[in-house]
């Protein structure tokens, strides 16, 4: 029998959130391997993700695929509405107004705007980087089949999908990022806990939607009944490729006398319609939560995690945010700077933001279903057509969130996390709408634009950064000898700019590798050894307060 392969990392699916684990572990020099069940990434159209929200596209930006994924296709020219009427040949009821990307400004609080790239290139955009930077394996057409795990490691059984044929390999840490159906959170035996939403069903279908309606160009044109929205038209690609989607109910729906051409001919009011049906999948609409998002040497991630309505699109953002702040944590543990309580704290800092989400997107698909106020939307008529105004004014202002919440992607808080020092202040409003830049303990460190083309975030993301604000802020050595004595990373930086300064509100600041705020003051504490050993969560202190 050979030696089996030792692994540093093994990611358990190669979907978006395990492919930007391994880009971002590359970046800081960790070796990965992926293992996919499926023979490819991108070689199946998708009825997934399209929307990379601000967040996450700085953090393409950090991995270096942000041009990749601005340029990937989507038209530029492409307005963001959403059409509410009855069919496409029926009533017109309202329209919610977005811009398209060329239209859109850039929000003053973030360095990138939201994108639209859906999976089909999304996915292949980062596996083309993971490839490129030569840190990690994919092992496409492999699945994880069993593990066990030790103090020092995780046994991971595996199987060739096409031959059958085992392997068996040692990983000392592994991720799992196999969806809701997780094998791995699972077997671990960690509750899942939430609520159905019910059943969907949706086809992926090729057709030039313009020959057969007069509303104009959109992004989505939602169908409307007295029992509530009952199914949609989405954009995929921008152009002829759209998904359909039919809301479904609490019951599972039979594929099999399941006719979706009798139901597309009702979405177009009539039968003569050239389309192609590429296909048709049925899918659970739910929120769902890990009860912790690791066991040992074991960590869940993305959809492993947490499962939420698409309403929203911030199901593959919050994983994606998941990885990003857990690689640094990896480094961390590999490299031997990282305490025990990093590992418990990543289920501290993102299970909260998962409910926070969750809550969210089911808050928005509330609007989809609610029945109120459509009893006459079929009819003719002044009624009716008092209705559908009153109705499409509605829904377009409580939809709004669904498309535009700055506040649910850059205003998430870790501000509980053991690894963080609070220092007193007030938290800022938490709002899915609103988002107010702060660097309180505990949140992402504020954009400035420093020159053109350099934000203030392009400073994080590799190590710990130390920023002083002021030409009269001393240089303090000390804080960098303790780092150097723990092999804890760190860089430091000191940034003139007086509205820096009056953003970051203090004179100094310590941000962490995920570009969230570990600790911030006006001079460094006396206990300097204390502070960092709690943020590599070696001490969980809070004597630094």
């Amino acid at each position: 029998m050979g030696s089996v392969e030792v692994l540093d990392v093994l990611i358990v699916g190669g979907g978006p959130v395990g492919l930007a684990l391994a880009l971002d572990l590359g970046r800081r020099g960790m070796r990965s391997t992926i293992v996919e069940r499926n023979s490819g990434t991108g070689t199946d159209l998708q009825a997934k993700a399209s929307v990379i929200d601000e967040r996450t596209m700085e953090f393409c930006r950090l991995l270096g695929v942000r041009d990749d994924v601005a340029n990937a296709g989507y038209p530029e020219d492409l307005p963001g509405d959403t059409v509410f009427c009855t069919r496409l040949n029926g009533h017109f009821i309202g329209r919610l107004v977005m811009s398209s990307a060329q239209d859109r400004e850039l929000p003053p609080q973030s360095a990138e705007m939201l994108r639209r790239c859906p999976q089909m290139w999304f996915d292949p955009i980062l596996a083309r980087a993971v490839v490129r930077q030569g840190k990690a394996d994919i092992r496409y057409g492999v699945e994880l089949v069993g593990f066990d795990q030790d103090d020092n490691g995780v046994t991971c059984r595996l199987k060739h999908v096409n031959s059958g044929t085992a392997e068996e390999v040692r990983a000392r840490y592994m991720v799992a990022c196999d969806g809701a159906g997780s094998i791995v959170r699972k077997e671990l035996g960690i509750s899942f806990d939430g609520k159905n939403l019910g059943y969907a069903i949706s086809a992926i279908v090729r057709v030039d939607l313009s020959r057969y309606h007069s509303f104009g160009a959109a992004e989505r044109y939602m169908f409307i009944s007295p029992d509530g929205t009952w199914g949609n038209f989405t954009t995929i690609d921008g152009r002829s490729l759209w998904r359909f989607s039919v809301v479904g109910g609490s019951e599972k729906i039979d594929l099999a006398n399941f006719d979706m051409h009798a139901v597309l001919r009702k979405a177009f009011g009539h039968d003569d319609i050239e389309y192609e049906l590429i296909k048709v999948v049925q899918w659970r609409r739910s929120q769902f939560t890990a009860e912790k998002y690791h066991q040992g040497r074991v960590f869940l991630a993305g959809d492993a995690a947490h499962t939420m309505s698409p309403t929203g699109g911030h199901g593959l953002n919050t994983g994606v945010g998941d990885v990003m702040g857990l690689s640094w944590v990896l480094q961390a543990l590999l490299e031997g700077w990282g305490g025990p309580g990093l590992v418990a704290a990543y289920t501290t800092e993102r299970r909260p933001i998962a409910l926070r989400n969750g809550q969210g997107s089911t808050r928005n698909f509330s609007i989809w279903i609610d029945r109120s106020g459509r009893d006459k939307v079929l009819d003719d008529g002044e009624d009716a057509d008092e209705q559908r105004r009153a109705l499409g004014e509605k829904m377009a202002a409580n939809m709004r969130q669904e498309f535009q919440s700055l506040g649910l992607a850059l205003g998430y808080s870790y501000a509980d996390s053991p690894l963080i020092v609070p220092d007193g202040s007030s938290a800022p409003l938490d709002d899915p709408d609103i988002y107010i830049q702060t660097a309180r303990p505990g949140h992402r460190a504020p954009h400035y634009w420093l020159k053109e083309g350099q934000s203030t975030i392009d400073l994080f993301g590799t190590g710990f950064v130390l920023l002083r604000f002021g030409p009269d802020v001393e240089g303090d050595k000390r804080i960098e000898d303790v780092a150097r004595n723990v092999r804890l990373p760190l860089d430091t930086f000191t940034i003139t700019a007086p509205e820096v300064a009056k953003l970051y509100e203090r004179r100094l600041a310590l941000v962490r590798p995920d570009g969230m705020v570990a600790w911030r003051g006006d001079v460094l504490p006396d206990d300097l050894e204390g502070l960092v050993d709690r943020v590599r969560g070696v001490s969980l202190s809070t004597k630094h307060q």
